[in-house]
């Protein structure tokens, strides 16, 4: 719902993507003119993040879940993460379910095994990724 103020996003009634395997997104909000977004991330015990690049930098809140990111160290419900602009991160195993709130100020790129760029997570892609999905809010 828009207001004057701001918008409101009800989150529980957004579906849950398939961002990689096991690890899933739902998208908050996109802003096309800037190339920022903020979605939520949920993995699954056995999900693995793949190795990224961020592009811009990001902010994590985790909500639910612990575990130790290597670059970064352990997290758990409460913590704040902040990832710089062209940091690079290996795969994040999770143990546990998780759940964190990820703002973006730009895209992030996932990485092969020569550190060549697999995909983009970005703008586009997250409105692909909405688009190809039954119920999903336009974006």
């Amino acid at each position: 719902m828009t207001q004057h103020g701001g918008d409101t996003i009800h989150c529980d009634a957004l579906p849950w993507l398939p961002l990689a395997p096991q690890v899933f997104v739902k998208i908050i909000k996109l802003v096309p003119e800037t190339g920022a977004f903020s979605v939520m991330i949920r993995a699954e015990p056995g999900g693995v993040l793949p190795r990224h690049k961020h592009l811009e930098s990001a902010e994590i809140f985790i909500l639910k879940g612990e575990g130790e990111h290597k670059q970064t160290g352990p997290f758990r419900p409460g913590d704040y993460v902040s990832e710089r602009k062209g940091a690079v991160h290996d795969a994040l195993p999770f143990h546990q379910e998780t759940e964190l709130l990820m703002v973006c100020n730009g895209p992030s790129a996932f990485l092969g095994p020569n550190d060549e760029t697999l995909y983009l997570m970005d703008v586009p892609m997250l409105q692909q990724l909405a688009a190809a999905a039954p119920g999903s809010p336009a974006y």
